[in-house]
């Protein structure tokens, strides 16, 4: 999508509107079942904290579902055609660095509030209730807007190269250092907690509650992983284009490509990890696609229906 693509790159504009077409709708589907479930719980066990800050995760997703991967599909669509795309380039490029910006710092924000609930239980469960949350998310969108003015005042290349140098790059420090801050914690209630009597109904309930957060510290090493996976090539990429002065021509637009698929489908495997590690969020996904009114009416449900999503 910059000047240097403009070659014999039928094949590869055509491959990336095809790549486009499936993430859009896994990214689209994935996402808006997440959203449902959060927002319309009948049972109320999903509104808490952390999980606004998966709906806001969800929504920067969904974003790009709907904005950002029809722009896509459109615009390699008329580049294969080799035809002039039929608007100006900043309304493909200013909702991409919107929606992206928006989706790393929503990672970020979701690790860091695991981060706080588990070195500091009682401080997060005084200190931040929905509309703190809610304000957060909010936050996190005020600054994607004014990041993506950036595109317009340096370009596509440059504002790409930036974005991997803040964004991508403050995000992944954070997403890594309440990992190993998170995984240092629950060894050491893991250690306090094996000291009291198995027997007491005080030692099952922490039991309970280490399990959780241990499923949670998984969830948040699942999620550090996929963000490596997506954004590392892609940042590796924006090296190339932007420094590889001898490339050809089709290289560079084969690098482009995949920079901006491998960014598109960190927001297509997103809910993924949200639907099916967390119970309470896959039993109301399950039972909006199956149209159960009552979880216990809903055979596939297993477990605990009534198991409180909250620390």
């Amino acid at each position: 999508m910059h000047q240097r693509t403009h070659c014999n790159g039928v094949f590869i504009a055509f491959t990336t509107t095809a790549s486009s077409v499936v993430i859009c709708f896994v990214t689209v589907t994935g996402n808006m079942m997440v959203v449902l479930a959060i927002f319309t719980d009948p049972n109320k066990e999903l509104k808490t904290p952390f999980n606004y800050f998966v709906a806001n995760s969800a929504i920067c997703d969904l974003f790009v579902g709907i904005v950002v991967d029809p722009l896509s599909i459109i615009y390699h669509y008329f580049e294969g055609s080799e035809r002039r795309f039929p608007a100006a380039r900043y309304y493909v490029y200013f909702p991409y660095f919107i929606s992206c910006t928006a989706s790393v710092l929503s990672l970020a924000a979701l690790t860091v509030d695991r981060y706080w609930a588990i070195t500091s239980p009682l401080s997060y469960r005084l200190k931040l209730n929905s509309k703190r949350a809610g304000f957060v998310a909010a936050g996190i969108w005020a600054f994607a807007v004014m990041f993506s003015f950036v595109y317009l005042l340096i370009g596509y290349l440059k504002c790409a190269f930036v974005f991997a140098h803040t964004a991508i790059l403050a995000t992944f420090l954070i997403m890594l250092f309440t990992y190993l801050k998170i995984v240092r914690a629950l060894k050491d209630q893991i250690l306090q907690w094996e000291m009291t009597e198995s027997g007491s109904a005080d030692s099952q309930a922490k039991r309970q509650a280490i399990k959780w957060e241990k499923e949670v510290s998984k969830t948040c090493l699942i999620m550090l992983a996929l963000f490596l996976a997506s954004y590392l090539p892609s940042c590796v990429f924006i090296y190339i284009i932007n420094l590889c002065s001898s490339c050809s021509c089709n290289f560079i637009h084969v690098g482009r490509d995949i920079h901006i698929l491998f960014i598109l489908a960190n927001s297509a495997v997103n809910p993924f990890v949200y639907a099916w590690r967390f119970e309470n969020i896959r039993k109301v996904i399950f039972k909006l696609l199956l149209g159960c009114r009552d979880y216990r009416k809903c055979r596939i449900f297993h477990g605990n229906p009534e198991s409180n999503w909250e620390i």
